[in-house]
């Protein structure tokens, strides 16, 4: 009686342990793993997209850099401006002899540039070398102009008063003078005291006529200062008396042209002019 008692309770601890053993796999939380797994890479997934976006973003700003460097080439042209600037002088009016290189009988180099020419550095306008019409330089130059202070400021402490008489003058009012000259006297006799219109020192900028214009000026006091010192500053009497043959101009004593006081000082203590000391020529072509 007692076996058949406890059967009774073994079958329902048993069928109480079965029932345990179900609970605990409908309860495992195994199958939740895929799905943060799936999570975990929709957000991978997202992030990746978002950091392709980012740099897809990004490509636009590298392309409206391009342009910037474009902007810097459009400046270019600005360094044209001061080519397009330098016909300021007037027109010209005469052919502009082209750019050349010589040798003048003294070895010094004779180089022509634009129309103007050197000789060893130093401008030069006589009868052989012309300026064309548009050379303008508006005044004396600045050296020229200092210069001529400087001499003037000396003459004063030595007792003596200069005064300019004429300075710069362009092509159309040497043109105007050098007409009236040869209307009055004929162009031969002209031609020995006025330079024609592109050949007058006095277009360079560079010359000075000195108070009275008058071969006396050069047996005043005044004269024979200026004969004796303008070298100190830089100048030197360009027509000297008996160097016609030379110069193609009668004595000047009264005008001065500026070539800086190492030239100045060279000429003057040489004893020549200007074209003798250089080997130069000074005749018109025609």
């Amino acid at each position: 009686m007692k076996l058949f008692r406890l059967l009774p309770l073994t079958l329902a601890a048993c069928l109480l342990l079965a029932g345990c053993g179900g609970k605990e796999e409908v309860s495992s939380p195994k199958p939740q793993v895929p799905t943060a797994t799936a999570t975990v890479t929709a957000t991978e997934t997202a992030t990746t997209t978002a950091t392709a976006a980012t740099t897809t973003t990004k490509k636009p700003t590298t392309t409206t850099e391009a342009p910037t460097t474009e902007v810097a080439t459009t400046k270019a042209p600005v360094t044209e401006v001061p080519t397009t600037k330098k016909p300021t002088a007037k027109p010209t009016t005469k052919a502009v002899a082209p750019d050349s290189v010589s040798t003048s009988s003294k070895g010094y180099e004779i180089k022509t540039v634009g129309g103007v020419t050197y000789v060893d550095g130093v401008l030069v306008a006589n009868k052989t070398y012309g300026l064309p019409a548009s050379y303008y330089t508006g005044g004396l130059t600045a050296d020229c102009d200092r210069a001529y202070d400087s001499l003037k400021a000396a003459a004063a402490k030595a007792g003596y008063s200069l005064y300019i008489s004429s300075g710069f003058r362009d092509y159309e009012t040497q043109e105007v003078i050098y007409n009236r000259y040869v209307a009055n006297d004929g162009k031969a006799n002209a031609d020995r005291y006025s330079a024609r219109p592109g050949h007058s020192e006095h277009q360079t900028g560079l010359a000075i006529d000195l108070n009275g214009v008058s071969d006396s000026f050069g047996d005043t006091p005044t004269g024979k200062w200026v004969a004796a010192h303008c070298h100190e500053y830089g100048f030197i009497l360009r027509y000297p008396k008996g160097k016609e043959a030379q110069t193609g101009y009668m004595y000047e004593p009264w005008h001065i042209r500026y070539v800086g006081k190492d030239v100045a000082k060279k000429i003057f203590d040489s004893g020549l002019c200007l074209e003798e000391y250089y080997g130069i020529t000074s005749e018109y072509q025609n």
